[in-house]
């Protein structure tokens, strides 16, 4: 009599487990609102499905030099270390883009880092890193070596708790104009693109 009836208990755990599971996988699965500003400018949109699980949905915005990628992730609330984590993993859509648009000899350093960024009304975290480059100046013998910096690359991610979304947003924006004055408008598009992102 005892066999079956422990049987019966093992059962009832493992369905009720089971129910859990398949919530869980329902939660994480349902679609999400992408994240957008509401002004794009003259950028190309590029809409995509990362993932089915957890879903994610993926807006990409190129024009020429200027570059943003925003992800918004069907999540449940993670600590801001848990993004910190995901951007020091992150060293390929941002920094390929600004590879290809700058030079392979550029190099990235991080700037800025703040774990308890306000952002749209939430606190998340910000990575900014400056894309450097050296370049020769003047004409021989006169010339002189210096590091400039073309291009900040940046990074920003927040947890949207009416929403259960998870926005990761990340840019490269020039930030060196002599050479190109039209490049200082785009600069300042893109960061007001940025600037507009928020949950829904």
């Amino acid at each position: 009599m005892s066999a079956p009836r422990g049987l019966r208990r093992i059962g009832t755990v493992l369905l009720a487990y089971a129910c859990v599971f398949v919530l869980y996988a329902a939660f994480f699965a349902s679609p999400v609102s992408p994240a957008e500003p509401t002004d794009t400018f003259d950028f190309v949109i590029e809409d995509r499905r990362y993932s089915s699980l957890p879903y994610i949905h993926e807006r990409v915005y190129t024009n020429g030099k200027a570059f943003l990628v925003i992800a918004t992730v069907r999540t449940i609330s993670a600590p801001n270390s848990a993004f910190s984590a995901a951007f020091e993993r992150l060293d390929g859509y941002a920094e390929s883009y600004a590879r290809e648009q700058y030079g392979v000899e550029i190099d990235i350093v991080l700037e800025f880092r703040d774990e308890s960024h306000e952002f749209a009304g939430h606190t998340g975290v910000k990575f900014v890193y400056s894309v450097n480059k050296n370049i020769t100046m003047g004409l021989p013998p006169f010339t002189t070596t210096q590091t400039v910096k073309l291009a900040e690359l940046g990074a920003l991610a927040w947890f949207c708790n009416v929403d259960f979304e998870s926005i990761v947003m990340f840019y490269v924006t020039p930030f060196y104009f002599i050479e190109d004055p039209s490049l200082e408008l785009l600069s300042s598009d893109l960061n007001s693109m940025v600037e507009d992102v928020a949950c829904h």
